[in-house]
C-alpha cells in the first residue's frame, strides 16, 4: 500500500472514475488548520460523533476505499496538501492526531513508516501516538474552494447601511425572499447559504471581514430577522457550528 498518498485524501470529497475530483485543490489549508472550531467540527463528523456537511458526508463515505487502494486516485496537489496537514497536526494539534489515529489506526499498521518520514522532516512523534495517514481527512470536510465569489461589490460601505435601518431591512427581506433586491442584495442572496456552510471559504479578505460585521450586527440589533434567515437557510443547525466559528475567527 501507498501509505504515504493515503494523506492526499484531504482534499477529496467526491470520487470521479480515474482520479478524485481537483475540485477542492486550491483549498487554503492554514485557513482550516488555523481555526481550531472548525478543525473539531469536522474531526466529529469523520469520526462519526457529529453531523456533517454534504461535502463532509461525501469524504466519510468513501475513506474506506481511499485506505483500502492507497488513495490511488488521488491528484498530485491533494498529495502537497495532505502533508502539509499531517505535519501540522503532529506540531501543533497533538491530542486530535492521538484521537484520530486511535481510531483509524489502533494497532499502527503504519506507524513506523510515517515516524520516519516526519523524523526526516526534524518533526518528533511521540511514542504513545499511532500514525496513519487518514487523520488528514479532516481538514476539508464541507469546504468548497474552487474558486471566490465576485469582488465586484466589495467596496460597498458596508458601515452606512448598518447604520441606517431603512438601508440595511431590504437587503434583510431581500435575502429571506420577501422583497426585492438591488444588484448587490442579488449576489448576497446567491451564495449565503453556501457561505454560511463552507465558513465563507469562497469570500474575498474584503467579504470575510464584510460578512462578519453584518451578521454580528443582524444578530445584535435584529434578533428577529437573525432567528427568520437561519430558519431559512438553516434550520436544523447543522451548520451552526460552521458559522459560529467563522464570526469568531480573525481572517
Amino acid at each position: 500500500m501507498k501509505v504515504l498518498i493515503v494523506l492526499s485524501c484531504v482534499l477529496v470529497a467526491v470520487l470521479a472514475d480515474d482520479k478524485y475530483t481537483d475540485k477542492y485543490d486550491k483549498i487554503n489549508l492554514q485557513e482550516i488548520l488555523e481555526n481550531k472550531r472548525l478543525l473539531e467540527s469536522y474531526m466529529d463528523c469523520v469520526l462519526g460523533k457529529g453531523k456533517c456537511t454534504p461535502e463532509g458526508k461525501e469524504l466519510k463515505d468513501h475513506l474506506q476505499e481511499a485506505l483500502e487502494t492507497g488513495c490511488e486516485k488521488c491528484t498530485e496537489a491533494q498529495e502537497k496538501g495532505a502533508e502539509t496537514s499531517i505535519d501540522y497536526l503532529i506540531k501543533n494539534e497533538l491530542e486530535i492526531w492521538k484521537e484520530l489515529t486511535a481510531h483509524f489506526d489502533p494497532d499502527g499498521k503504519w506507524r513506523k513508516k510515517y515516524e520516519e518520514r516526519a523524523k526526516a522532516k526534524g518533526i518528533v512523534i511521540p511514542e504513545y501516538m499511532k500514525c496513519l495517514t487518514i487523520a488528514a481527512l479532516l481538514f476539508v470536510a464541507g469546504l468548497s474552494v474552487a474558486e471566490k465569489y465576485t469582488d465586484k461589490y466589495d467596496n460597498i460601505d458596508v458601515d452606512e447601511i448598518l447604520e441606517n435601518r431603512k438601508l440595511l431591512v431590504p437587503y434583510i427581506k431581500c435575502v429571506l425572499d420577501e422583497g426585492r433586491c438591488t444588484a448587490d442584495g442579488k449576489e448576497l442572496k446567491a451564495h449565503i447559504k453556501d457561505g454560511m456552510q463552507t465558513a465563507c471559504a469562497k469570500c474575498t479578505d474584503k467579504q470575510k471581514v464584510s460578512a462578519r460585521k453584518i451578521v454580528k450586527h443582524i444578530k445584535q440589533h435584529e434578533a428577529d430577522y437573525w432567528e427568520q434567515m437561519k430558519a431559512k437557510y438553516d434550520p436544523k443547525d447543522e451548520f451552526k457550528e460552521i458559522y459560529e466559528g467563522f464570526l469568531a475567527g480573525q481572517n
